[in-house]
């Protein structure tokens, strides 16, 4: 059915010029994403809210795409817009007053605000690029080493993955013809100095709660909240790693747990951003929100819901 909804979009839109675009600070899942579909979408430009992360850059260089900023592109020059890896505003604020022809999605419904003509949302998928290698009609080795690292890089070392999960990998690898490990240095890269030592920082300011057996923590940093939430979650249950951005004025929220943890975050981080005047959302293992207040609160905010679920 999803496949046939996208053929049914392609007859209609594949000639036309459109932007393609992601969630606020992409990742590989998104990035590659946003690629595939520019490879059947010949008009097309790939255009995110904002640069990424230096350490997904090596991967932008092999896939040998460019990446525009989409407010800085005139809407009028475009037939218009693609989203991938989302469908809320609140990770990409500057797609509204866009034209949004197709979503395609594997987050779950809480915060869901965007509408489209063509939709095609798969929640139970652990990444985006699982459900496009799926839809397209065609795939080249390029394009299939990029879904491949999507795949590893958003499936939390295969904790999210169903059956399909390991035979859509096994076709890409064979298309792209790349080992594994190949595959698992662009969606686990070194971590820059940088990096490590915001997961340092992140580890120093680790608080702690427990109820019966579980073990909530939560930790404060600048940024690369997502690397920390990770991080943290190996050891403990379930972990809420807040960033405040000054220029946004508003935090942001990354939540990771265990694969025995009974609260599905992705209702934890709705609950808690639309409590705290922004939004939230994701999957039951790793979910995020933004919230606008300071980290304290939104920590507290998170410890409360989760404590009040389990």
């Amino acid at each position: 059915m999803e496949k046939a909804l996208f053929s049914d979009f392609l007859n209609e839109y594949k000639n036309k010029k459109l932007a393609i675009c992601t969630h606020i600070k992409p990742d590989a899942d998104s990035l590659v994403s946003a690629f595939a579909v520019s490879s059947v979408l010949k008009n097309s430009v790939i255009c995110v809210p904002d640069f990424p992360s230096d350490k997904w850059m090596n991967l932008v260089e092999k896939l040998g795409f460019e990446i525009r900023i989409l407010k800085n592109l005139n809407k009028s020059d475009f037939d218009g817009l693609v989203v991938v890896d989302t469908s809320t505003f609140v990770l990409l604020p500057d797609a509204k007053g866009w034209d949004i022809k197709l979503i395609i999605d594997h987050h779950r419904s809480e915060g869901r605000d965007m509408e489209s003509p063509y939709k095609i949302i798969d929640s139970d998928s652990p990444s985006c690029a699982e459900i496009i290698a799926d839809i397209l009609p065609e795939i080249n080795e390029s394009v299939a080493f990029g879904l491949a690292v999507g795949v590893i890089a958003d499936g939390a070392r295969f904790k999210s993955a169903r059956k399909n999960t390991f035979s859509t990998l096994a076709k890409m690898m064979d298309i792209c013809k790349s080992d594994y490990s190949d595959l698992l240095s662009y969606a686990e890269p070194e971590l820059s100095v940088e990096e490590k030592l915001a997961l340092i920082k992140a580890m120093q300011r680790v608080e702690f709660v427990t109820s019966g057996t579980w073990l909530i923590v939560t930790s404060e940093v600048g940024a690369h909240e997502g690397d920390a939430s990770s991080l943290l979650a190996e050891i403990a249950d379930v972990a809420f790693v807040a960033s405040w951005k000054p220029a946004e004025k508003e935090c942001r929220i990354s939540s990771r747990a265990g694969n025995k943890f009974p609260v599905p975050l992705n209702e934890v981080m709705n609950e808690v951003g639309k409590s705290l005047g922004g939004d939230g959302g994701g999957h039951a293992k790793a979910a995020g929100a933004v919230a606008k207040c300071h980290t304290e609160e939104a920590l507290k905010k998170c410890v409360e819901v989760v404590m009040s679920k389990l």
